[in-house]
């Protein structure tokens, strides 16, 4: 009788600590996008859910790293920017665990490419575009400006403007940075090949 009570103690005891599923290994973290390939100087938001062996969500802050930063980057908040024809595996990191995404960047035919302006800051960051091809900077409800570094084949400056888009073509090979001087830390630029 001893023995049994013994030995049941013991699977109580091994029941009651199985069910501890904190660790990051009972952790899996899923990375979803809306699509998996995405041209040369566009972007997409890609999301990261983590669970843990019941299924049930874990929260906890996400660090985003690209294996191929030529290829393509990914910012702090899982925007994806693809930089150049390739494929990149894109790692979430959530409380311990990780989960990838393969994603493919592909040639950006027309030549051309769309900055968007959500909130402060320049979407996507980096835009990659061949000689000869133009950006549309999409402006929306607050005033920003475009100010180009002065460097050799740089377009002319887009001053304040909002709820419009403006376009500038780039007819030589460099990288133009640029900033919006109304709103400090708001920088971008374009790789134009």
């Amino acid at each position: 009788m001893r023995r049994t009570l013994a030995l049941a103690g013991t699977m109580l005891l091994l029941v009651a600590c199985g069910e501890d599923v904190s660790g990051p290994g009972s952790i899996s973290v899923l990375v979803s996008s809306p699509f998996t390939s995405v041209a040369v100087g566009q972007s997409v938001q890609l999301t990261a859910t983590a669970r843990d062996a019941n299924g049930s969500v874990v929260s906890g802050a996400v660090t985003w790293t690209s294996s191929s930063p030529a290829v393509a980057g990914v910012g702090p908040t899982g925007l994806f920017s693809a930089l150049s024809v390739g494929q990149a595996t894109i790692t979430a990191g959530i409380s311990g665990a990780t989960g990838s995404l393969m994603m493919t960047v592909t040639a950006n035919p027309s030549g051309s490419a769309t900055v968007s302006m959500p909130g402060f800051s320049f979407v996507p960051f980096t835009t990659t575009i061949n000689v000869g091809g133009t950006v549309i900077y999409e402006f929306g409800d607050v005033a920003h400006n475009v100010i180009f570094n002065r460097v050799t084949g740089a377009p002319a400056d887009i001053q304040a403007t909002r709820n419009q888009k403006v376009s500038r073509t780039f007819p030589v090979a460099g990288t133009f940075p640029y900033d919006c001087t109304l709103h400090p830390g708001m920088s971008g630029g374009g790789v134009v090949r």
